[in-house]
């Protein structure tokens, strides 16, 4: 996860896929990787937000740190979404 583009990146991506999950191939620091991530659901946005800041912020990372009410935004506006997320949508998110 060192230098991930998708740790490092878009706080709302990441946020995203460990709501909903992440299927079939993704590019990460510039190697393919074809497999299925479950979502985490099961973490309420506290500890969501927990996570990620911890991920982006070890391993040499410097990210900035997540903000749960940020996660909530993101639950909320994500609700009704049933499936995992692809790279491609992923990439068009700001």
């Amino acid at each position: 996860m060192a230098e991930s583009e998708w740790v490092l990146g878009s706080p709302d991506r990441l946020i995203r896929i460990v709501l909903h999950g992440v299927t079939g191939p993704i590019r990460v620091n510039g190697r393919t990787y074809s497999f299925d991530m479950p979502s985490w659901m099961i973490f309420d946005d506290e500890q969501i937000a927990a996570i990620l800041t911890y991920v982006r912020r070890e391993w040499g990372n410097t990210g900035s740190p997540i903000d749960p009410a940020l996660v909530t935004e993101i639950r909320q506006a994500t609700s009704g979404r049933d499936d995992a997320w692809t790279a491609a949508e992923l990439e068009r998110l700001r």
